[in-house]
């Protein structure tokens, strides 16, 4: 049976409404990724950070959700992150542009009862890459 081509799940429209909207701009590296991985699962979606905690990815995000939290981070101050996937509760895994944590991947826990801001964001890996490396299909 003949194969058939994907439609594009970003286009370049998109990359740059979403860098206008954060005041960032996206490193071709994960411009790619995205682009490739958007709205997808894939089979290598656990890892496991450097104190031993397992986070998963349930899929990666469509154009339109990573727009509507980073609209949402907007409102509610809570700085300049790009989500790019989702674990199976629905929170959110970011990449930070903010200062102070750029380029750690941070999981939002958007439905949890914060103490402070700081709060609503979990430590899960020092930048994308390492991340993206460390997925695995099955825990060890």
């Amino acid at each position: 049976m003949r194969k058939l081509t994907l439609s594009d799940r970003f286009l370049p429209h998109q990359f740059i409404r979403i860098e206008n909207e954060i005041g960032i701009k996206i490193p071709h590296t994960i411009r790619d990724f995205i682009s490739e991985y958007a709205d997808l699962s894939v089979k290598e979606n656990k890892f496991i950070n450097n104190d031993g905690k397992l986070f998963e990815i349930s899929q990666f995000i469509t154009y339109r959700m990573m727009y509507d939290f980073i609209k949402e981070f907007k409102e509610e101050g809570l700085g300049k992150k790009l989500p790019f996937a989702i674990d199976n509760g629905g929170w959110v895994f970011c990449i930070s542009f903010d200062e102070e944590s750029m380029d750690k991947i941070l999981l939002y826990e958007m439905e949890m009862e914060w103490k402070a801001k700081n709060d609503t964001f979990e430590f899960v890996a020092n930048n994308f890459e390492d991340f993206i490396n460390g997925l695995q299909e099955k825990t060890i």
